[in-house]
């Protein structure tokens, strides 16, 4: 195999760990998912609709085979293609081959239907065929056997043989294998000569100064143990294979590049791991301090690494074309992220006192307690703007949230000075809901809002007393007329 090929496989088989998590999601117990190949397409290219930048992204096609039981136990299979661009599913097949593209994807993104579709007629099928996973694994297998056989295996005999060897046997040939690959100098595989670090310096989409303090007290390079490093920069990861080719790529939007002070340039790649569990449109929400002294919990960031070192994260988000950056530490009882936003040359200064946030010295659940106070903001629908907060002490709180279903209760439950609970018998909770909501926004500015909630009681209470008051009335009217 050529450092091509073993590119292509590498990228092939991640993209299948990437993914077969997401296929055991949709399987059932009458409906089981099997990936039977990945085929490798080539590299999508698109104008950014919000800043008109370059943007590129793999385009994979991945064949699977679909068993289902109807409610006969009567099994049915049935094969299905299904066409990606990077991590996300966009298309799929009929019986004839015919592309049919996510409804979603054609009408919000035409610009990107019309570049895999280029692609796709650009690229012959005979390429396509030559990037299947499962021939680039037949192909490794075979030199993998030649070497232990010292003979050439032909790949029509791979499958015999490996029927003839139990799994052990392959294991260890394979790990082997790995541990000659990773015996490479690193610096031949990532290092980057000074021709290279200026295409970096060029292509880069942020940059941040590893010197500068990031939480009032270390630099950022020492927060993620990148000793050695002047500063390091967010560049989109298909340029990575342009300004140096054979560099592993990662299978996700970004990718960092470290740069010393003589000039010289390093992929990070080797130094960090994706963290899986967010980004790249994972659901699980990271809690942000960010540059404006602001707080969130979203899941927006597209890219997120975690040094092997020392388990600190860099996550990479994607603000309307501007690229943010964090650091972000794992709590200790939720193992979430929680983290403060990079000064980097296109952000504003981030305040000390804001910085200090996340400053090691307030201890080990510091974290914890960051994300624990922002958390009870952003679930009653608040975003904090000022750092007290959320800077994990309970007792700088600047104010306290309405708890509007407590005080809708505690309406309903109202006794007058006769202890009758009439306001539940006449009014629903949507309409003393209603009613507060009313009383807050016209009156907000007058009254206290324990006023305000006093004086729903009593009004609704004699609103109450009014209609039942009418309801006995009628009835004695009504009567009458009967016995009449």
């Amino acid at each position: 195999m050529n450092q091509k090929e073993r590119n292509i496989l590498k990228l092939e088989e991640s993209f299948r760990d990437t993914i077969e998590n997401d296929i055991l999601k949709q399987q059932t117990e009458n409906k089981k998912i099997k990936i039977k190949d990945i085929k490798l397409v080539g590299s999508a290219e698109w104008n950014d609709k919000i800043n008109g930048q370059k943007r590129a992204d793999v385009v994979l096609i991945v064949e699977k085979e679909i068993t289902e039981k109807d409610e006969n136990g009567k099994e049915r299979t049935t094969e299905q293609k299904n066409y990606y661009l990077g991590i996300k599913c966009i298309a799929g097949t009929l019986g004839n081959n015919q592309i049919i593209y996510n409804n979603t994807f054609a009408i919000s993104e035409p610009d990107k239907m019309k570049a895999i579709n280029e692609l796709l007629e650009a690229t012959p099928e005979e390429e396509i065929e030559k990037n299947s996973m499962n021939k680039l694994q037949t192909k490794e297998m075979a030199e993998i056997l030649s070497a232990h056989l010292g003979r050439t295996v032909a790949e029509e005999e791979v499958q015999k043989l490996m029927e003839d060897m139990d799994k052990q046997e392959i294991e260890e040939l394979s790990e082997e294998q790995e541990e000659k690959e990773e015996k490479e100098p690193e610096e031949k595989k990532n290092k980057l000569n000074k021709k290279q670090t200026e295409k970096i310096k060029v292509n880069g989409i942020q940059k941040v100064d590893l010197n500068k303090k990031v939480d009032g007290k270390q630099t950022l390079g020492n927060r993620l143990d990148l000793k050695g490093y002047e500063s390091m920069y967010v560049v989109y990861s298909e340029n990575v294979e342009e300004i140096t080719p054979g560099t592993k790529k990662n299978n996700t939007t970004y990718s960092l590049v470290g740069v010393k002070s003589d000039g010289t340039a390093t992929v990070l790649n080797d130094e960090f791991e994706m963290d899986k569990s967010v980004g790249n449109g994972a659901t699980r929400n990271q809690t942000k301090v960010r540059a404006d002294s602001t707080a969130t919990r979203d899941n927006k960031d597209v890219s997120v690494y975690t040094r092997k070192s020392n388990g600190m994260s860099i996550g990479c988000e994607n603000d309307m074309g501007n690229v943010n950056m964090f650091l972000y530490q794992k709590t200790k009882e939720e193992n979430e992220n929680v983290g403060i936003q990079i000064e980097t040359s296109k952000t504003q200064v981030i305040p000390v006192v804001t910085r200090e946030i996340m400053n090691k010295n307030r201890g080990t659940y510091q974290g914890d307690k960051v994300q624990d106070e922002i958390q009870e903001h952003t679930d009653e629908g608040c975003k904090p703007k000022d750092v007290k907060d959320f800077d994990g002490d309970k007792n700088t709180v600047t104010h306290e949230h309405f708890d509007l279903e407590y005080y809708v209760q505690e309406i309903l439950n109202y006794e007058n000075d006769q202890g009758e609970e009439q306001i539940k018998e006449v009014f629903t909770a949507n309409e003393v809901r209603e009613k507060l909501l009313r009383e807050l926004k016209e009156k907000g500015n007058q009254l206290s809002q324990d006023q305000i909630i006093q004086g729903v009681k009593e009004e609704m209470n004699l609103d109450a007393e009014n209609l039942e008051r009418e309801h006995k009335v009628g009835n004695c009217i009504l009567e009458e007329h009967i016995w009449k």
